[in-house]
Order: structure tokens, then C-alpha cells, then sequence
């Protein structure tokens, strides 16, 4: 049987590949686009106070990728855009339909 653990170390390395700023920025689809997990809110108030640092920057963090997920959304969308574009010249570039 297999050894799980190199599964696990290869399936790490392709989150962090994927989750890289650079790699997101040349998504070609928006299904390449990984939306970021929200933290889970923190209500009560000793454990706010008691992890108030870490807790700021699992925000940070949130707010930082979903920067990137944006950005990948938006690079997406001037791909298609794009896309569409040049479909759209080549459908022009056919001419008028001939009549039957």
C-alpha cells in the first residue's frame, strides 16, 4: 500500500502553488479561481481579548486573499472578454450569409 504521507506532502505543495499570488493572477477561467474561507467569528469576548493578535491576522490573511481572488476573477474576465472579442471579429470576417 501506498505511503499516504507523500500524498499529503504533495497535495500541500499544490495548495500552496495554487494559493500564490502569481499563479492566481494568470488563472484562465474563473473555475481557477479559489475563493477564500472567511474566519469564523469569535463572540466571546475573554477569548477576543485573550487572542486579539491572532485573531487580526487570520483577518489580515482573509482580506489579503481575497484580494488575490479578485484579482483572478477580474483576469478572468478579460480572458473571456478577450475571447469574445475575437470571436466576434472572426464571425464579422465571415461576411453576410449567403442566400439559399
Amino acid at each position: 500500500m501506498p505511503d499516504p504521507t507523500l500524498n499529503l506532502a504533495a497535495a500541500g505543495l499544490l495548495c500552496c502553488a495554487l494559493l500564490s499570488p502569481g499563479t492566481l493572477a494568470w488563472a484562465g477561467t474563473a473555475l481557477d479561481c479559489l475563493p477564500p474561507l472567511a474566519p469564523a467569528p469569535v463572540n466571546d469576548g475573554e477569548t477576543r481579548a485573550a487572542y486579539a493578535a491572532e485573531i487580526r491576522e487570520e483577518y489580515v490573511a482573509y482580506f489579503d486573499e481575497a484580494q488575490i481572488y479578485l484579482h483572478c476573477l477580474e483576469s478572468a474576465r478579460a480572458e473571456v472578454t478577450s475571447e469574445v472579442n475575437r470571436a466576434i471579429a472572426d464571425y464579422q470576417a465571415l461576411g453576410p450569409e449567403p442566400d439559399d
